[in-house]
């Protein structure tokens, strides 16, 4: 079983540390791509950890929420100013011989309030890891076993005798064994960089503008209508086709997950993961290009970043460093 360490993240709390401005540092061109020293967070025991973190500041604040750096990761995040924060994020790892030798990292972004995303981001990243550890080697037992866990997931979330309201998106990068497996529903995006900083989305948004999604929620018996604002939505109510939670849409808004492999070969750098409150603003291009040139502040940075270009949806960005899991 893994034993989870859970940490809350605000602006004001000791448990974060907060990155000062003195350490925004020009780059020059030879520079640009100099990867910061490793950082480390301290492990429970052998078994596994889970970091996860939610931003809780006033709208006011005009500094980033939170930053929070990691074992290979670093995280930054912003609150709306339209209602509380409904990001989080969640990184799990498991422990062989004092090395990671298996993670998952995770960005969540919920809807409808904060008690959908506050269950999924402690439980997936979990879930994930134990079925993956259950399963055989194989690629395809692997992919499988990611999908078994999001499915449990959204189940233990639509059982919970409370009747949690609301609903999540999600997005997991799994490390195992020389390989990185994408997984997601709903609208947050990762973006793989490789080959000196080119750009590769790995997954593709769950809307109902995409493709295939449409169909499949009209095969349901559900329909998609266009709202004022000019957004596709589920029975006019919801704007992404796939969630955990969203109860009584869950006939057509599923948590199937569609999960991909990436072998981690020499070229692979890093991988962007986060909201779509920064999707909406900054092109999978461009996010590669901040982290490339400063990946120390690039977390913050596109924060600063989706912000200045008008966005008002909670902004949450992980990066996550895949040099030290490729393949030699």
């Amino acid at each position: 079983m893994l034993h989870a360490v859970r940490f809350l993240c605000s602006v004001s709390g000791s448990d974060v540390e907060q990155q000062p401005e003195s350490s925004k540092k020009k780059t020059t061109a030879s520079s640009a791509r100099r990867r910061p020293s490793r950082l480390v967070i301290p492990v429970a025991d052998d078994a596994g950890e889970v970091a996860a973190g939610w931003g809780a500041a006033a709208a006011a604040v005009k500094e980033v929420d939170v930053v929070v750096e990691g074992e290979g990761f670093c995280v930054a995040s912003r609150a709306g100013p339209r209602h509380e924060m409904e990001d989080a994020y969640a990184v799990v790892t498991h422990k062989i011989d004092g090395d990671s030798q298996l993670a998952c990292y995770g960005v969540f972004d919920g809807h409808g309030g904060r008690a959908a995303v506050d269950f999924v981001s402690q439980r997936l990243g979990q879930n994930v890891v134990s079925a993956v550890l259950a399963a055989a080697e194989e690629h395809d037992a692997v992919s499988e076993a990611i999908r078994a866990a999001y499915l449990a997931t959204d189940d233990e979330l639509l059982s919970q005798p409370q009747g949690l309201s609301g609903g999540a998106c999600a997005t997991t990068a799994l490390v195992k064994g020389g390989d990185l497996y994408a997984a997601h529903v709903g609208d947050c995006r990762a973006v793989l960089s490789r080959d000196g900083g080119t750009a590769t989305a790995l997954t593709a948004d769950h809307t109902c503008a995409a493709e295939g999604e449409w169909e499949r929620i009209e095969r349901g018996g559900g329909y998609v209508s266009r709202s004022g604002s000019g957004v596709w939505r589920v029975q006019g109510s919801l704007a992404v086709s796939r969630s955990f939670g969203d109860a009584g849409l869950k006939r057509w808004v599923v948590a199937e997950p569609v999960v991909s492999r990436v072998p981690l070969t020499a070229g692979c750098e890093f991988v962007v993961i986060a909201s779509d409150g920064l999707w909406d603003k900054v092109g999978n291009q461009e996010a590669v290009d901040a982290v490339s040139r400063n990946r120390a502040t690039a977390c913050r940075e596109l924060v600063e970043l989706a912000r200045s270009r008008g966005s008002r949806d909670d902004v949450t960005v992980m990066v996550v460093d895949l040099e030290r899991f490729v393949r030699r």
